[in-house]
């Protein structure tokens, strides 16, 4: 009898993630089907303003201050942040990041049905999460809107469990994965998520956890930092060595069921220990930086300091609504009057 209570309970649940992705697919879909006039109305209404930070620009990294021979003074920062490029990712993060939080990632265009359904399956089956239900593209628009907040009410509004937001964000993944290549959009996601230590992005990370840049991470290392995105606190390897070697070796089997290693790579992987050799986080001192004979700041400011004057500042965003700012000035052949963001 429990086994059938426990079988009917399985199937409702599948029948509402079913209901709800149709659900989600109509929403999507509306605009289309209803004409320019619905679709600009509902756009308006279900969107809204975009936050200016959606870019895949790299985002501000620490301010460094140097002495004029070059020697670093000290280093400026809240939340330790190192942005690299694409080239400077090893091969076997991405692979281990794509394989454990997006499988489809390349063939899908922002949303995947197929792939939140099989999450569902595989987290009822096994008791647990184990996979998530959103595509990398909206963990990436999740992790912006919460990033770029600046109250309270925006941070809760990012991470509300309501459909409300839920359309939102994957209207806005569809909108990214139109403007932004693949790689733009991994590279931008492994340099804002956070793998905990106070480490924003994977080169804070992989010095945290390794002491080595990330273009030079294993195939184990790679798999520990993939297996933190979902939990940080959880999988924190420094607390729970033991949960952390389980969760770095389901991703080991993930690579190794989507072809990116063989089974011997997996083996090999899953039996070396964890290896963790924590780098001193970037020194850090107190105060506002300011630029003297003796000192330079050669990155992004805090901020708190609104200036454009850095070489490695982000790039200023216009000040005019959505459909003038999207796609970024990157994208556009002329730039509208900006402004800097702090």
């Amino acid at each position: 009898m429990e086994s059938r209570t426990g079988t009917g309970r399985t199937l409702l649940r599948l029948a509402c993630a079913v209901l709800l992705a149709g659900a989600l697919v109509a929403g999507l879909l509306l605009p289309w089907v209803g004409g320019p006039a619905l679709a600009a109305r509902s756009s308006s209404a279900l969107l809204g303003d975009p936050p200016e930070e959606f870019s895949v620009e790299v985002p501000a990294r620490n301010t460094v201050v140097l002495a004029a021979n070059g020697e670093v003074i000290t280093s400026f920062y809240r939340e330790n942040r190192e942005p690299v490029e694409f080239d400077r990712i090893a091969e076997v993060m991405r692979q281990a990041l794509v394989a454990v939080e997006d499988a489809r990632f390349y063939e899908h265009g922002g949303l995947d049905v197929q792939g939140t359904a099989r999450a569902l399956v595989t987290n009822i089956a096994a008791g647990e999460v184990e996979e998530g239900g959103s595509t990398l593209t909206q963990q990436l628009v999740k992790q912006t809107l919460l990033q770029s907040a600046r109250t309270q009410a925006e941070r809760d509004a990012a991470v509300e469990k309501t459909f409300g937001r839920k359309l939102r964000e994957a209207r806005l993944a569809l909108a990214m994965e139109a403007t932004y290549s693949k790689d733009e959009l991994l590279t931008r996601y492994l340099n804002i998520v956070y793998f905990g230590q106070n480490a924003y992005g994977v080169q804070p990370a992989a010095r945290a956890f390794f002491g080595v840049d990330a273009a030079e991470l294993t195939l184990p290392q790679a798999a520990l930092l993939a297996g933190l995105v979902q939990s940080p606190q959880d999988h924190d390897p420094f607390t729970d060595p033991e949960g952390a070697t389980i969760r770095r070796n389901q991703v080991l089997a993930r690579m190794a069921e989507q072809g990116y290693i063989s089974p011997e790579q997996e083996a090999e992987a899953a039996a070396a220990p964890l290896g963790l050799a924590p780098g001193p986080a970037p020194r850090r001192g107190s105060g506002s930086p300011r630029t003297t004979s003796s000192a330079t700041d050669t990155s992004s400011r805090p901020r708190s300091t609104p200036t454009c004057s850095a070489p490695a500042t982000p790039p200023c965003w216009p000040t005019s609504p959505w459909r003038a700012r999207w796609p970024p000035p990157s994208r556009r052949s002329s730039r509208a009057p900006a402004t800097c963001w702090p």
